[in-house]
Parts: C-alpha cells; sequence; structure tokens
C-alpha cells in the first residue's frame, strides 16, 4: 500500500493529513508504506514516525505538474492499493481510497459558487476522467456528498460520509465554554477565524459597512475580530467594528474563542467548515451563510442570513444578540454526536473500506 499526498499545500488540508498520518503511525498502520509528500509547505519536514517517506518535486508549474501527476500516474506510481488524501484520483492506479476536501471539484451549475478559473476546470475534468479508479470516495459531510454526487453521478456507490473529529488543540472539547471576560469593552464579539481566500467572502464586510452606513445604521455595539495578514487587511482598515488579530497559532486560537461571544462563518462553500465544528464544541453561538453545508452541521441552532443579503445579515445578527442578552444557551449536544473521539475512527475507516 502507498499514501498519497503531494498537493497538500493548505494549512487546513495539511492539518488533517498530519492527524490522518499520526494517529495510522501511532497504530502502527504505517510500517512498510510509502508516503509521498510535497516538498514545498506545512509538510515539508513533517515525519510520521513510521513509513518510508518520499518528497514530490515538481519540476514544471504547480498546475501543469498536478495535471501531468494526475494524468501519467501509472508512469510515476507503483500500481498497487493507494490512499489519495488530495482530491484526485490517480490515473491507472488500483483500488484507491480517496479523501476530498477541496469544494471547487463541485461543479458550477451544482453550486455557482464554485470556482470557474482554469485550474478548477481542470481539476473537475480530471476527477472526472480518473474516478472511475476510485474504490471509494470519502467526503466529510453529507452535504459535501450530496454536491459531489450531483456533479459525478457515475460515483454514487462510491462515495462515504466521514466526519473528522475536533483539533487536538481545543482545549475544552466537548464541555462548557470556560469564557473570559472583555473587560474594555460592552460590545459583541464575533470571531470569524478564515484566511483571505476569496470563498471566504471577507468582501462581505465592506457591503455590509456601505450598506450600514447608507442607511444610518450604527454597529456601535458589534466588534468582528478577523485573522488575516496586514496587507490583507488594508481594505478593511477604515471600518471601526472591524478588527484584525493577525494569522493566530493554537494559543492564541483558544484564547481568542474564549474572548468571543460567537463565531461568524461567511464562506460560500465548504467541503467541511471546520470553525463551526471549533464552535459547536466550545458551545459557542454560530452566526453563518445559510447553505447547505452549514445546515448540516448545525442544524436548527444557528443563526441563519441569506447569502448575500445585507439586510438579512443584520436580522440573523440582532436575533443572536437578543439571545445573548438573555444569556440563552445553545445545546449542541444532537450536533456533537456526529463527529468521531479520535483520527483513529477516521483511519480505520480507510483501511476498512
Amino acid at each position: 500500500m502507498q499514501i498519497h499526498a503531494t498537493n497538500i499545500l493548505g494549512l487546513g488540508a495539511s492539518h488533517v493529513v498530519k492527524s490522518f498520518l499520526d494517529s495510522a503511525s501511532d497504530n502502527g498502520e504505517l510500517n512498510y508504506i510509502k508516503i509521498y509528500l510535497p516538498i514545498n509547505g506545512p509538510l515539508s519536514s513533517y515525519r510520521p514516525n513510521n513509513g518510508e517517506i518520499i518528497r514530490y518535486k515538481r519540476f514544471l508549474p504547480n498546475g501543469f505538474s498536478r495535471f501531468f501527476e494526475c494524468f501519467f500516474s501509472k508512469f510515476i506510481f507503483p500500481n498497487e492499493s493507494t490512499i489519495v488524501l488530495g482530491d484526485i484520483p490517480l490515473r491507472g492506479i488500483k483500488d484507491q481510497i480517496v479523501l476530498v476536501h477541496q469544494p471547487n471539484l463541485i461543479y458550477p451549475k451544482v453550486n455557482s459558487y464554485s470556482g470557474k478559473s482554469l485550474s478548477f476546470r481542470l481539476s473537475r475534468f480530471l476527477f472526472s476522467i480518473n474516478s472511475k479508479f476510485a474504490k471509494k470516495i470519502i467526503v466529510q459531510t453529507g452535504a459535501m456528498a450530496e454536491d459531489l454526487i450531483l456533479s459525478y453521478p457515475k460515483i454514487k456507490d462510491k462515495v462515504i460520509i466521514c466526519p473528522q473529529p475536533v483539533p487536538n488543540w481545543i482545549e475544552e472539547k466537548r464541555g462548557s465554554r470556560n469564557r473570559l471576560t472583555n473587560k474594555n469593552t460592552n460590545k459583541k464579539i464575533l470571531f470569524y477565524p478564515a484566511a483571505f481566500y476569496a470563498h471566504k467572502k471577507h468582501d462581505f464586510l465592506l457591503k455590509i459597512n456601505n450598506y450600514c452606513e447608507s442607511n444610518n445604521i450604527e454597529m456601535n455595539d458589534v466588534e468582528v475580530w478577523l485573522t488575516l495578514f496586514d496587507d490583507e487587511f488594508k481594505p478593511f482598515e477604515s471600518i471601526k467594528w472591524l478588527r484584525n488579530l493577525g494569522r493566530l497559532n493554537a494559543e492564541e486560537m483558544n484564547y481568542f474563542y474564549k474572548k468571543a461571544d460567537a463565531l461568524l462563518f461567511l464562506s460560500s462553500m465548504e467541503s467541511y467548515g471546520l470553525p463551526l465544528i471549533e464552535a459547536i464544541t466550545l458551545n459557542l453561538p454560530v452566526l453563518t451563510v445559510d447553505f447547505s453545508y452549514s445546515r448540516w452541521i448545525c442544524e436548527e441552532n444557528g443563526y441563519y442570513f441569506k447569502p448575500y443579503s445585507e439586510e438579512s445579515f443584520l436580522i440573523g445578527l440582532n436575533k443572536l444578540f437578543d439571545d445573548l442578552k438573555v444569556e440563552k444557551k445553545v445545546d449542541y449536544s444532537k450536533q456533537k454526536s456526529k463527529f468521531p473521539d479520535s483520527w483513529d475512527d477516521v483511519v480505520n475507516v480507510f483501511l476498512k473500506s
């Protein structure tokens, strides 16, 4: 068997790969296994305790290299059972278990927010022609499964839903939240931990601000905390109710989650939506866009607004504030039951599929 994760460069996806491999390694599942990892990015220096690590070096621009890697796979990798942790099945390789956590593999006709760039079109093309080589395709939510099947009907009988656990760095797993008081402000704090990707829709905050200014609506009782680099935050600097925390490590994430009154989540598409899982774990209220991924995770306990309606957002915000004033508690016990306790459970799904 071999494990393929050569294209994993993002922080979130890298965390998934590390967690998966650490669990498999601790359970002795990586002995004599070849593990293909990238030469760059967060996984460049990562090494599990077991397994043979092979660093995959690209000599062409990433898009071209990725196309050749997935199209001519049988000439590059051994033709043996493979766990693919990077979305696209390898052409000509037998018995593949493929983890899909790239929402832009969904066709725009199914989700109009899906990426329309050439790179995403090529990815969808490769997934379409290579999916026949996958024995099972694993996704993390029912919403992602539904959209993926609508995009590629032939994979219907191959799809398995396997949510991932809460990150290990969360200090208060499945317990009540030990909230820290914001002594210097009476404002309600909304925390939006998200990188500056287009689908995270930070630009909607600009539209909300313009709408409020045009309609003489004050935003004096709220502060939204973002996690952007300084140069990314420049378009938002003039908005008084926004504060940038910068990129945060695990200790800082725990700290600011404890300071927050609610999670804000604006993303137009997600294969999972990990901050939603983090908020549920911490019993933190969630104000989010009304999409199938957020409904699957939060169910009836989310504060939803229509995408991307400023008026609907403000209605949802006011409802949240009304409940915060009376200290209404959110009961996520039903939602928490959908998520596994450890990565061991996830690894077992892959190995038994």
